[in-house]
């Protein structure tokens, strides 16, 4: 989790510096203005918000994605699937079309990591997690598979 949230910071930073096409944040709009201009560790918790944020909306949908539905390919525009997929925590399947984590353990440690992260939120934090779902949350729930991942 830690090399997913260095490749966020990263890709918040190019954000910030106008690195990142436009184009490129059409769907991840708590990306478009990331509030980390020059403190590292501001932009760090922006990124572990984000990822928190994404790892919840994976949840919702019961770790199954599918990312074909209704033409719909924004969820491989978020940032955060990407940077779980480079890392190799979620796969990408074509046909049929989902996301998943790449085996249930991970997709245990991946809600394990999630309640750690949540009970050592600070009030802020907790604060901002809860703004970020509330306002500016992802909803995946769209995109669910039909046959679930435990069936």
């Amino acid at each position: 989790m830690d090399e997913a949230l260095s490749l966020l910071q990263k890709f918040a930073v190019d954000v910030q510096k106008g690195k990142i096409l436009k184009d490129k944040l059409r769907f991840g709009a708590p990306w478009r203005h990331p509030p980390c201009i020059d403190n590292p560790s501001l932009c760090y918790e922006w990124a572990k918000l984000q990822l928190m944020d994404f790892v919840q909306s994976l949840v919702n949908t019961e770790f199954g994605i599918n990312y074909l539905a209704d033409c719909s390919l924004e969820i491989l525009d978020d940032p955060s699937a990407v940077a779980l997929l480079e890392v190799g925590l979620l796969y990408a399947q074509r046909d049929p079309s989902f996301m998943r984590p790449i085996s249930r353990g991970i997709q245990r440690c991946l809600v394990r990591w999630l309640v750690q992260e949540r009970m050592q939120m600070s009030i802020q934090n907790s604060l901002r997690y809860l703004w970020q779902r509330v306002i500016r949350g992802r909803s995946y729930r769209h995109l669910m598979l039909e046959v679930g991942y435990n069936k």
